[in-house]
C-alpha cells in the first residue's frame, strides 16, 4: 500500500504539471517531501517553492519581469525532475524491485571512480599474463576475468542506479567512458546504463553526457548514444522543452551532417520495429510451422538453402517443387530473404525462447556486444570458432543476428552433445553453407558500420524491453510511435526533401496510412511536380476515407501526367465513395476510353451506371465483362442484380443459379437469389434460401444487418412493408 501511494503522488504531480497546474503539483509534492529523509532533495525543494512564492509575488506586485516565461518553464522542469527523485528516493526504501534492490546495495556513488582505477589496473594485469607460465596464466586469467565482471557490473549498477547527476559524478562517468585503457565494448555497456538510467529517470545531465559521447571516435559508442538520446526525448518529449541546455545540445547537433544522416538511418530502423511482431507471427504461424511438415527438408539449413537449390535446374527435386508450389513455401522464404535485406528483425521467434540461460540474469548482459572471448563464452567456444569454415564463425559474423541472439546461439551450442555437435558442424560447415547462409560479412563499408551497428542494437533493446526478466521495471519505448516527426526537437533532423519522402514511402508500404499522410503533407512543400507521390498520398488519403483530398492530390497527379489510368480510376473510386456519381462516371468513362476491356473497370463503370439507373449502359458493361472472363462470379453477380433491379426475373434466376453451384459463393448470394425467389412469388423457394445465407453468415446480427440494407430495394420492387416483417420473423 506504502509503494501504491507514493506512485499515486507522482502520477498525480505529473498530470497536474503536464495540465499546467504549477501551484498544487508544488503542492502536493510537499506531501511526499515531508516523509524524505534526504537533506538535498529537501533543500532543492524548499529552493524551488521560494523562487515561485518570488514568481507570484512579482506578479501580484506588477513588478516587470521579463524572464518570468522563462522562470515558469524551468521552475515545471525542475518540479518535474524532483517528483521523479522524490519517488524513486522513497521507494528504494520500501520496494523488492532489483532496479531498489541495486539503490541499496550501491548507495556510495563516488566508489565509481575507484571501480574505475581498479577496471584499469585489471586491464593492465591482464595484458601481461602472457609472460607467465602457462597453467599459471590460465590460472591468474580466469581469476582476472572475474573480477573484471565483477568491477564492470558494479560499475554498471552504479550508473543505471544513480538519479541525481550532479558535476562530479558526471565527470567521474566521463572519465571512464573517454578512457582509452579501458575496452571500448566495457565503455559501450556504461552508455547503455546511462540509457537505462535515463529511461528510468530522466535528467537532463545523463542526455547531454550522451549527446558529448557522440564526438567519441569508436562506432559502437557513438550508435548507443545517439539511439539512447533518441528514446529519451521521445519517451520524455513533453519534458524535454523545459531544460534549456538540453534543447541547445539537441539543436547543436543539426549542423554535423554525420549525425543528420545517422538519425535519419535509425528513424527506419525504430520504424521497422512495429513491424517485428508481424513477422514473428508470420514466421510462428506460417513460414516455420511450413518447413517443419515437409520432410525432405533438413531444418537445421532454416530453409535457405532450398532456394539456392531451386535456382539450379540440374538440382531441381520434383517432389521438393511441388511441394514449394502447393504450399507457396518459396514465396515465404523470398519474403523472409526480403525482410533480412531490409534489415527486418526476423528472429524474435527463434531465439525468443533462448533467453533463459544465466548469462541473461544479469542485466549488463543484455547490452554487451558480441565478443567470442567473453567470459560465459570462453569455456565453450571451439578452437575453429574463428576459422571461416566454422558455422560459429557464420553466426558470430553475420550483421542480420544482433549481439543477443548471438549470445544465445554460443549458449545453446554448448548444449548439444559433442557427437551431435560434431555431426552439425559437418552439415553446416564448409564453403557451401557459407555460400548460402545470409550474407556474414564481418567487415562492411564505413558508411555502413554505424547503420549495421544500430540495427543490431535496437533489436539488443527491443529484446530487454520485450523478453527479459527486468522488463517489467521499465516503461517500454518501443509501445510507443517513434515517429520522430511528432518531436518538436528532433523533427528537424529528418525535415529534409529525401528523409521526408523515405520515410512517407516505409509508411505507405508498412500500411500506415495515418502517419504516412502527416508526413506526406510535410514533404508537397518541398516537391510539387512529382506525380507519383502525389498517386500515394492520395491513395493514403483514400485509404483513411479523406475522399475530397485525396482527388486533390490524384488531380494534382493527373494534372503532371495526364490520362494516367491508375490515376483517372482512384479518381473515379474516390467520388463514387464521396457520393458524387455523376462526376464517378465522367472519370470512369473516361479511363474506358483508355483501357476498354479491362474487366475490373468494366464492372466498376456498370456499378456506377446501376446507381444512376442507367441499366442497359451497365449490362452492356456487365455482359462484356463475362464474355472477356468466362464464368467470373463477379460478372454473374452483376448481371443477376442489375436483371433483378429491371424485374428480369427470369434472367436473375438464371444466373443466380449458376452463381449457386460456385463453391466460392458467399452468404451474400444466397440472400440476392432468396430475393429474387421471393418477388418471382417462390417464397417457400425465398425462406430456404434466406436460411442456408443465415446458416452460412453465421452472424444472427450480420446477416439482419445486410436484410435491413436491402430493404427498401424490395420495397421498390413491390414487397410491402408488413410482408418483409413477416418475412424476417419467419427466417
Amino acid at each position: 500500500m506504502e509503494e501504491k501511494r507514493i506512485t499515486e503522488i507522482k502520477k498525480k504531480v505529473n498530470f497536474l504539471l503536464a495540465s499546467r497546474q504549477l501551484k498544487k503539483a508544488i503542492d502536493t509534492l510537499a506531501e511526499g517531501i515531508e516523509e524524505l529523509q534526504d537533506w538535498s532533495l529537501q533543500t532543492r525543494f524548499s529552493q524551488m517553492q521560494t523562487s515561485y512564492n518570488y514568481l507570484l509575488e512579482y506578479m501580484r506586485n506588477g513588478t516587470p519581469d521579463p524572464g518570468r516565461e522563462i522562470m515558469y518553464g524551468k521552475l515545471t522542469g525542475e518540479c518535474y525532475l524532483l517528483n521523479d527523485f522524490i519517488e524513486i528516493t522513497r521507494l528504494t526504501e520500501h520496494s523488492t524491485t532489483v532496479y531498489c534492490q541495486n539503490r541499496r546495495k550501491y548507495k556510495n556513488r563516488d566508489e565509481i571512480e575507484l571501480l574505475h582505477t581498479k577496471l584499469r589496473e585489471n586491464n593492465a594485469n591482464t595484458g601481461v599474463t602472457n609472460l607467465l607460465p602457462k597453467e599459471e596464466c590460465n590460472k591468474v586469467v580466469r581469476e582476472l576475468m572475474q573480477e573484471h565482471e565483477q568491477l564492470l557490473n558494479d560499475i554498471f549498477a552504479i550508473v543505471w542506479c544513480c538519479i541525481v547527476w550532479d558535476k562530479s559524478f558526471i565527470e567521474k562517468t566521463k572519465n571512464i567512458l573517454n578512457d582509452d585503457e579501458i575496452a571500448v565494448n566495457d565503455r559501450a555497456m556504461i552508455v547503455s546504463a546511462i540509457t537505462l538510467s535515463l529511461l528510468k529517470c530522466f535528467e537532463p545531465a545523463k542526455a547531454i553526457l550522451l549527446i558529448e559521447m557522440l564526438k567519441n571516435s569508436h562506432t559502437v559508442i557513438t550508435t548507443r548514444a545517439i539511439i539512447g538520446v533518441i528514446l529519451a526525448v521521445c519517451s520524455y518529449n513533453d519534458r524535454v522543452k523545459y531544460y534549456p541546455e538540453l534543447t541547445s545540445a539537441i539543436k547543436s547537433l543539426r549542423d554535423d551532417e554525420r549525425i543528420s544522416r545517422q538519425i535519419k538511418t535509425i528513424q527506419i530502423q525504430l520504424l521497422r520495429c512495429r513491424e517485428t511482431q508481424k513477422i514473428d507471427r508470420k514466421m510462428r504461424e506460417e513460414i516455420i510451422p511450413a518447413m517443419l511438415k515437409n520432410p525432405h527438408i533438413n531444418i537445421e539449413k532454416t530453409g535457405m538453402d532450398i532456394l539456392h537449390e531451386i535456382e539450379q535446374e540440374e538440382d531441381k527435386n520434383p517432389e521438393w517443387k511441388e511441394w514449394i508450389k502447393k504450399d507457396g513455401i518459396k514465396d515465404k522464404l523470398e519474403e523472409m530473404s526480403k525482410w533480412q535485406i531490409e534489415g527486418a528483425d526476423v528472429y524474435m521467434s527463434t531465439f525468443s525462447q533462448l533467453k533463459k540461460y544465466p548469462f541473461f540474469n544479469e542485466l549488463k548482459n543484455w547490452f554487451r556486444p558480441f565478443d567470442t572471448k567473453t567470459p560465459a563464452l570462453a569455456d565453450i567456444l571451439p578452437d575453429d570458432v574463428t576459422e571461416k569454415k566454422s558455422i560459429l564463425s557464420l553466426i558470430c559474423a553475420s550483421r542480420f543476428f544482433c549481439n543477443s541472439d548471438k549470445y544465445s546461439f554460443c549458449l545453446t551450442f554448448n548444449q548439444i552433445p559433442e557427437e551431435q555437435r560434431s555431426m552439425l558442424a559437418s552439415q553446416l560447415g564448409g564453403e557451401d553453407i557459407a555460400e548460402q547462409m545470409p550474407d556474414t560479412q564481418t567487415t562492411a563499408p564505413k558508411d555502413k558500420e554505424s547503420e549495421i551497428e544500430g540495427n543490431q542494437y535496437i533489436q539488443d533493446l527491443y529484446r530487454f524491453f520485450k523478453l527479459s526478466y527486468f522488463k517489467k521495471e521499465f516503461s517500454d519505448p518501443f509501445t510507443l510511435s517513434l515517429n520522430l516527426l511528432q518531436s518538436e526537437h528532433l523533427a528537424a533532423f529528418i525535415n529534409s526533401h529525401d528523409a521526408l519522402y523515405h520515410i512517407f514511402s516505409f509508411m505507405l508500404e508498412k500500411g500506415y496510412h495515418a502517419e504516412a499522410i502527416e508526413v506526406g503533407k510535410i514533404y508537397e512543400r518541398y516537391d510539387s511536380t512529382n506525380e507519383q507521390f502525389y498517386q500515394e498520398l492520395g491513395y493514403c488519403l483514400q485509404k483513411e476515407r479523406c475522399y475530397t483530398e485525396a482527388i486533390d492530390r490524384y488531380t494534382r497527379a493527373d494534372i503532371i501526367k495526364p490520362d494516367n489510368l491508375w490515376t483517372l480510376r482512384h479518381i473515379a473510386q474516390c467520388y463514387r465513395l464521396n457520393g458524387e456519381t455523376e462526376k464517378a462516371l465522367d472519370y470512369y468513362l473516361l479511363s474506358e476510353s483508355i483501357a476498354p476491356d479491362d474487366i475490373s473497370l468494366l464492372r466498376q463503370t456498370g456499378d456506377c451506371l446501376v446507381s444512376l439507373k442507367r441499366y442497359d449502359e451497365a449490362f452492356a458493361r456487365f455482359f462484356k465483362a463475362e464474355y472477356l472472363n468466362p464464368g467470373s462470379l463477379n460478372a454473374l453477380r452483376a448481371i443477376a442484380w442489375c436483371s433483378f433491379l429491371t424485374s428480369k426475373d427470369k434472367q436473375a434466376q438464371e444466373y443466380y443459379g449458376k452463381i449457386l453451384s460456385n463453391p466460392k459463393t458467399k452468404f451474400t448470394d444466397y440472400i440476392n437469389a432468396a430475393h429474387t425467389e421471393w418477388v418471382a412469388s417462390n417464397k417457400v423457394s425465398a425462406v430456404e434460401l434466406y436460411k442456408k445465407a443465415k446458416k452460412m453468415c453465421g452472424n444472427d446480427e450480420l446477416f439482419a444487418d445486410c436484410l435491413e440494407k436491402d430493404r427498401p430495394t424490395l420495397m421498390e420492387r413491390g414487397v410491402s412493408d408488413c410482408e418483409y416483417l413477416l418475412m424476417r420473423d419467419l427466417i
